[in-house]
Formats: C-alpha cells, structure tokens, sequence
C-alpha cells in the first residue's frame, strides 16, 4: 500500500512537516502543563493505542508513514479507529520523531481525552463507596505509578487514592501501567489526611505501610475487604499528616537484611495478599 492508498483508505490525514501545527501540538503533550491544558494525553505503542480504543475516548489515532504503509497491525489499528469516529493523521517519519516520546518507537500512537474516571478533589464519599482501593501518598516515581496501577488492575481493585502523586498521564506511567490507567478509577487529591479521616468516618480501616507502635503483620491478621492500605514515598515514607490518620500500621514480614522494599513491589505484595484473602 502507498500513501495515497492508505489516505483514502482511511480517510487519514497526511502530514510531512514537523513545524505542522497538529505536529508541534502533538510534541507539546510529552509536557504535563500542555497536557493540563488541552486536555490530552498520549498513549504510545501498538498494545496501548489498542487499549486506548477499546476503553477511552481517542481524539487522534497517529501513525509514522514506514509503519503505517507495511500494514498488518497497522490496518488492524486504523479499521478500528475509523469505526469508532476517530481522526487518523499520517506523519512523515521525520515528523512523526519529534513526536514519539520512546528511544525505540513502535510507529503509532493514540491521543487521548483526559478520562471521566479521574475524580479530582470532590465527589469523594460517592466515589469510594463498595469499592476495592488502595492509596499511594506521594508515589513521585512515575514508573512506580504505572507499575502500581497495573498491578491494582490486574488483581481486581476498583479505585486507587493518588495523594500529591506524579502525573498520571505522564507517558512513563501511561506506559508502565500497560492499560491499566483505562480501567482504574483514580481519585486525584492534594490532602491526603482529609481522605483518610473520611475513610475512617465510613468505617474503613485505613492500613499505614509504615512500622508504628503496634505494627500488625501482612498475613497475620484478619484482612477486610474494605480495608484500604496506604502506600508512601519511595525515599521518606508515608507524609505524618497521613500517617497520623491512619487506623493502624502494617509490614510484610522479611527474612533478609533488605530495611524496605521498591513501592510498587511492597503494593503488590499487600494487594496480592488482600486478593488472596478474598
């Protein structure tokens, strides 16, 4: 297939520029203040423009000319985006680097509306009610936040609490959470104690990650569904005017000399555990 054939196929846009404006605005979405205002985020790679499909509202389906035109996939990925209304634009190759956040890119790229499942700073009682969720408290990392997310998906939690947290839209979370940031609802909030002083008033336990005076340990203790374990930053620790709300303190049990595990690994570890129980 050619360009032209592939244009009309599809009804693709071709652009060869990389000062194009639909180019420099795409380029522009690798940045959170320009992602905050237009409302758009990207999702890199053939397994996420996929994703972006299936569970969110695509704006843009984006290919590179040499992907688009060897087809497989990239058919695949372009009859899907045409069926469900959304814009596909060709770009030259030259372009299409300047907009590709990845070393290796895979050739294609979905732009997404920010999602109806990211609740910020209201709406936080109705949100939370009969849901599985767990709460990070300053996760910086925004690959231990994608790692996060997609192990909270995969074992079946509902809703996860992001407390003065990296961008979730940042293109290294939206890569390390492999969809999961699709299907997850995320309550986005900077006051994290007036979260958990909530949680405790509708009779959660809210479970600090943290060792305190009575420190109950993962696998000894009745688990509850409703329990919600908070998770905190990856050098210092769960903030004190989070963990001064808590419930109660937990700790998995280590055999090693290892002071503390990776927050995303320590996350899997207590949801794992809590699935487990179920």
């Amino acid at each position: 297939m050619d360009r032209t054939q592939f244009t009309d196929r599809y009804s693709a846009e071709y652009i060869s520029s990389r000062t194009n404006p639909k180019t420099v605005l795409f380029s522009k979405l690798q940045n959170q203040k320009a992602r905050n205002e237009e409302k758009l985020f990207s999702a890199e790679g053939v397994k996420l423009s996929l994703e972006a499909l299936s569970y969110s509202e695509c704006e843009y389906i984006i290919f590179e000319e040499s992907f688009a035109l060897r087809g497989g996939i990239s058919d695949e990925i372009a009859k899907r985006a045409r069926e469900n209304g959304v814009k596909i634009i060709l770009l030259s190759d030259s372009a299409f680097e300047k907009v590709s956040s990845e070393k290796s890119p895979q050739g294609v790229i979905a732009v997404v509306k920010y999602m109806t499942t990211l609740h910020v700073c209201d709406g936080f009682e109705a949100w939370q009610k009969d849901r599985r969720i767990i709460m990070l408290d300053e996760i910086r990392d925004p690959g231990n936040l994608g790692t996060i997310i997609r192990s909270a998906e995969a074992m079946g939690y509902e809703g996860i609490i992001l407390a003065r947290c990296a961008d979730v839209y940042n293109p290294k979370t939206i890569r390390a959470a492999m969809g999961g940031v699709f299907r997850l609802s995320a309550f986005i909030t900077d006051n994290g104690a007036e979260c958990v002083r909530a949680m405790n008033s509708f009779g959660r336990r809210t479970l600090a990650a943290a060792l305190g005076e009575h420190t109950m340990t993962l696998g000894e203790y009745q688990t509850d569904a409703s329990d919600c374990i908070v998770i905190g930053n990856e050098g210092h620790g769960i903030s004190r005017e989070v963990l001064d709300e808590c419930s109660a303190c937990v700790k998995i049990p280590m055999t090693g000399l290892a002071e503390s595990l990776n927050a995303s690994v320590a996350a899997s570890f207590f949801m794992w555990e809590y699935s487990r129980q179920r």
